[in-house]
């Protein structure tokens, strides 16, 4: 069974993101079921060490995955980005979604020019 500080480094050693089973989080809450009281503490406690988590409503079945993330981190900005509806946050999107395509067509370019020679 692991602890709160073991999930925690598990995130962090992971490139600040990690799907875990809602089985590893009970346990680390020290709860016997995931009834909606349990849920809401498993959050509170992933919050209180700078950890969000996806779905945001945490599922009652022990099987099913969640995903972390540290917040503050260049993935877990991009996560709540994608998750909290807005235009700044659209534009934020867009813009990061068009850089993506500029570099994939100087990509394509580049290989088109070696292949060319």
């Amino acid at each position: 069974m692991a602890s709160w500080n073991e999930i925690k480094e598990d995130v962090e050693k992971n490139g600040n993101v990690k799907t875990v089973t809602m089985e590893q989080l009970r346990d680390a809450q020290g709860a016997a079921k995931l009834g909606v009281n349990v849920r809401a503490e498993i959050s509170r406690s992933l919050a209180g060490m700078g950890l969000g988590h996806v779905p945001q409503e945490l599922p009652a079945y022990q099987h099913e995955q969640v995903r972390l993330y540290k917040n503050g981190t260049p993935i877990g900005d991009l996560i709540n980005t994608v998750l909290t509806p807005g235009q700044l946050n659209d534009t934020k999107l867009c813009e990061q979604s068009g850089d993506q395509q500029v570099e994939y067509a100087a990509l394509v370019s580049k290989i088109r020019e070696l292949v060319a020679e």
